[in-house]
């Protein structure tokens, strides 16, 4: 039987970059493989979870399977591990909807008009994310392909290209998982509170 001393748990380097873009034969985080794979059929359906390669954010590296690695039984230990470590079923839940909801976002199709983006609130991905988020699909939409500025008390709202609101959105995942790491850190961190062992957590 395994029994936990103490840990403190530092991020170091969080590659951020990683959720969005994986160079040729590299992975995203395992979590979001183990999800996919490990998660029931209802639990699927809840979180309009699809095939990793249908995923933009988990099939650019084309090599969604690791040999000798069964991603639906490492979920099923990730899940163990987060209860020993004092996240309670009800907050993993969350967990994993925050990471599905993330690979809405990067399916998110913004189009292009001759110099504007575009992106309409009916967008099934970003429908989806937004459902998982709570937050409102119209008011994401919207500041996706616009910025403002404000400049001796007025404001003044442009257009950003389809490129710029790209970068919009995969800012907004990677900031979204960022925060989920830091505080599932902070978590662990006050459940495991002692100073006997030093662990570092360098990817989730």
């Amino acid at each position: 039987q395994t029994r936990i001393i103490g840990a403190k748990i530092r991020t170091y380097l969080l590659e951020r970059s990683r959720l969005v873009f994986q160079p040729l034969k590299e992975r995203n985080y395992h979590i979001f493989y183990q999800l996919v794979a490990g998660t029931t059929d209802s639990e699927r359906r809840e979180l309009g979870l699809l095939p990793v390669d249908e995923f933009e954010y988990l099939n650019q590296g084309s090599s969604p399977l690791i040999e000798g690695v069964d991603d639906r039984a490492e979920f099923e230990s990730t899940k163990k591990s987060l209860t020993t470590i004092g996240v309670p079923a009800s907050q993993q839940a969350e967990i994993f909807k925050l990471l599905a909801a993330l690979l809405h976002l990067g399916n998110v199709k913004i189009s292009a008009s001759r110099t504007d983006s575009v992106l309409a609130p009916t967008e099934p991905a970003l429908e989806r994310a937004c459902a998982i988020l709570g937050v409102d699909v119209v008011e994401f939409a919207k500041w996706t392909v616009k910025k403002q500025l404000i400049t001796r008390g007025e404001k003044i709202t442009s257009n950003l290209t389809q490129q710029q609101a790209i970068v919009v959105r995969d800012s907004v995942a990677k900031f979204v998982y960022s925060s989920l790491f830091d505080w599932l850190v902070e978590n662990i961190n006050r459940g495991l509170a002692t100073d006997e062992v030093l662990s570092r957590v360098e990817s989730f």
